[in-house]
């Protein structure tokens, strides 16, 4: 099993269970700040570090290639042609000839400019492939489909960092986004602890340069990301990191992936809509590696509770590790998917899935869910 391989020995920078709210630079595995794991027993030692080895990065992240996603808002009377080579829209498929579409506008059910999706955990109607140590500093990894701006609809922003001691090939989650028609700028950090207000302004300068990107002459991404819809988002201590610039007035939501708040005053900085996913609260005594509790999940919950801001709050049963751990992973891609889409997609049809007392998620047993200001 991956997780067993690639975490006995090594240190993940966490956030969790204090009672107090903690302190940033002061963690002690007592309070859930942030502890190594030591050998197989997963017994913590106070603010250790003791990372053995490197991060296990998982070799490249699917650089598929391929031709032609389905895509667009193509022709008229219609979502996008099927054809068009190298993602090229060469033609629309039969019947459904005519002029381009409107790329700004929704499609008749709701969905917004890119094709409808009902298999969130499933690839989406893209090709997905990566660009490795590009951004600044020559440090970022982006996830993009191959078809940019499909039918002119262009591709919204999604900023992330990882939890602390891995980087953005752990994550599953990321190419995942990519087949979906997000443009995911990572950071290739390895987050330390305490180090979360550094790491915001890493989410900062990948955003920065995306947009500039975007402006850029000659760019691949001149004129075809959607600088009005971006997004913020990390685990753990990546959520924390997202957090310190949530106040950013051109993030239009953000996620948060098993990372509450150690400063509980920094929830204020919120200023859109945000989804929290998190495993199940525990006690002081909850560890890094327990199933039944997710060591950050207590100040999440007190996040939620502190939050003014729409916040969409979704428990999964089990532990930290949950974004790493089957079936768990796939759950989560999922409803980050979702909200994504949601969200910066302007795909209204997936209201009912995150919004009212019935909402889809809901109703699902795999979730515990909580809303608050949502509409």
């Amino acid at each position: 099993m991956r997780i067993a391989a690639v975490f006995v020995g090594a240190l993940i920078a966490l956030t969790g269970c204090s009672s107090d709210g903690g302190d940033d630079d002061q963690p002690n595995a007592g309070q859930g700040g942030v502890a190594g794991i030591a050998g197989a027993s997963g017994a913590s030692a106070t603010g250790g570090v003791g990372a053995t080895g490197g991060v296990g990065a998982t070799g490249g992240v699917g650089a598929a290639g391929g031709v032609g996603a389905t895509g667009g808002v193509g022709a008229t009377g219609g979502v996008g042609a099927t054809g068009g080579n190298a993602g090229t829209m060469a033609g629309t498929s039969a019947g459904e000839g005519g002029g381009d579409g409107d790329a700004d506008a929704a499609v008749p059910d709701g969905t917004g400019p890119f094709p409808p999706v009902t298999d969130f955990e499933g690839d989406g109607p893209y090709t997905g492939t990566t660009m490795m140590n590009v951004g600044p500093n020559s440090n970022y990894t982006v996830y993009l489909p191959t078809e940019l701006a499909p039918g002119g609809a262009k591709n919204p922003i999604v900023a992330w960092m990882s939890g602390g001691s891995t980087d953005p090939t752990w994550y599953t989650l990321l190419p995942h986004l990519a087949t979906h028609g997000f443009v995911v700028i990572a950071s290739n950090s390895v987050p330390g602890i305490g180090a979360e207000v550094e790491l915001g302004q890493e989410l900062i300068d990948g955003i920065d340069w995306a947009i500039a990107e975007n402006s850029r002459a000659g760019s691949e991404f001149e004129g075809k990301l959607d600088v009005t819809k971006i997004a913020s988002m990390g685990y753990s201590m990546g959520s924390l990191a997202t957090f310190t610039i949530a106040q950013d007035e051109r993030l239009t939501t953000t996620v948060h992936i098993s990372g509450g708040n150690m400063a509980p005053e920094r929830v204020n900085n919120l200023h859109a809509p945000a989804a929290f996913i998190c495993g199940i609260p525990g006690d002081a005594s909850c560890g890094i590696l327990d199933t039944t509790c997710d060591i950050a999940g207590a100040n999440c919950a007190a996040d939620f509770e502190g939050a003014t801001t729409p916040v969409f709050y979704a428990q999964f049963e089990n532990g930290h590790l949950g974004i790493l751990t089957d079936p768990f992973t796939a759950r989560i891609n999922g409803m980050t998917t979702a909200w994504l889409r949601f969200q910066l997609m302007a795909d209204n049809s997936l209201h009912d899935r995150f919004i009212g007392d019935s909402c889809t998620y809901c109703s699902d047993p795999n979730w515990m869910v909580k809303q608050k200001n949502l509409e």
